[in-house]
């Protein structure tokens, strides 16, 4: 599993802490000591990370915990990646970057919680697809998520990203009177899919502390970074590599040259992470799936051809397994009128 970025936990204790809660007690009860967290080599487990966010959703006065987070996350989390992102050209690049480094900083597994980017009609949409086995957790980290993309973009622009729509794909919550303050935009609930939709023009204006030098160092921080920490999640390198083409992933065996192993020792690896290979190709086919059925240029045969299916039954089949519906029928509950 993914280990969290310390710098992370540090900043997320002290904010607990600011919120009136015992993050001595909450530390302790998931095996963090505190004083450990500034030694260099200390790592913070996947585990360890669910449990203190567990445990201080309960201890919080409120609902919208997930929504507070993201809004005042500190850049200093970021470490690199938010000074890699601030470099860029543009947004469309520090989007793709961000996203390319999505788990540097330990937001869970890249597996569990996945953001993806794309242009649809003249807006920029972010997706956020997270998994049910997060529970409790699940609304909290797409809330925080969300909220984060509000402030990270006004980081990188250096003014508010312009939304013009949400969807979230869960109840409205109790607080849900906040989305209309955060986000200023029409807000939809019990979508079928999480989606932020932005203007697209804002894309390609250059961002004011861009710098090609600081991309190039920043870049190379990065890579080396999350080769270091993502060497053991076998699944998140996989994903990696199957996202290039989703339509004609590699084969097993292509997949452990890739990652200079065996095929037995991949597939031992992944079953460690609960996980079979062909499941992680379905996974990044059903993410794009979702966002390209978002464009009501493409056609769902076409949609099915660049995800690798010959023909639209087998897509059919695949979605329906995937999502409960067929690919017309999620299109359908995406462009209906509420």
């Amino acid at each position: 599993m993914v280990n969290t970025d310390t710098r992370y936990i540090i900043w997320l204790l002290d904010f607990l802490s600011s919120l009136g809660m015992d993050t001595n007690a909450i530390a302790a009860n998931n095996g963090i000591s505190r004083s450990e967290l500034h030694k260099p080599n200390v790592l913070i487990n996947a585990k360890q990370h669910r449990g203190l966010l567990t445990d201080a959703q309960q201890c919080y006065e409120g609902s919208d915990l997930g929504l507070t987070l993201g809004l005042k996350r500190s850049i200093a989390t970021h470490d690199q990646l938010a000074y890699l992102m601030m470099s860029s050209a543009t947004l469309r690049d520090a989007s793709h970057i961000g996203l390319k480094y999505q788990n540097y900083s330990g937001r869970f597994s890249g597996n569990l919680v996945v953001t993806s980017f794309s242009e649809i009609q003249a807006e920029g949409c972010y997706q956020i697809d997270a998994k049910a086995e997060l529970g409790e957790l699940r609304v909290l980290a797409i809330e925080d998520l969300l909220a984060n993309i509000v402030t990270t973009c006004r980081w990188v622009l250096g003014q508010a990203l312009p939304i013009t729509k949400l969807r979230c794909n869960y109840p409205a919550p109790v607080h849900a009177e906040r989305y209309q303050a955060i986000f200023n935009c029409p807000v939809e609930f019990d979508a079928p899919v999480t989606q932020l939709f932005f203007d697209a023009a804002i894309l390609d204006q250059p961002l004011p502390q861009s710098s090609p030098e600081s991309v190039n160092f920043y870049k190379k921080l990065c890579e080396e970074k999350s080769i270091t920490r993502n060497h053991g999640d076998i699944a998140w390198r996989l994903s990696q590599i199957i996202v290039e083409d989703p339509a004609s992933p590699p084969s097993l065996h292509d997949a452990a040259l890739k990652l200079h192993c065996s095929c037995r020792t991949l597939s031992r690896k992944l079953l460690a992470q609960g996980w079979r290979y062909q499941q992680l190709i379905d996974q990044v086919r059903e993410i794009h799936a979702r966002r390209h059925l978002s464009d009501p240029t493409l056609s769902i045969t076409r949609i099915g051809q660049q995800l690798g299916y010959a023909d639209s039954s087998g897509f059919h089949r695949a979605f329906k397994k995937w999502t409960g519906l067929s690919p017309s029928a999620f299109r359908h509950a995406l462009f209906a009128v509420r």
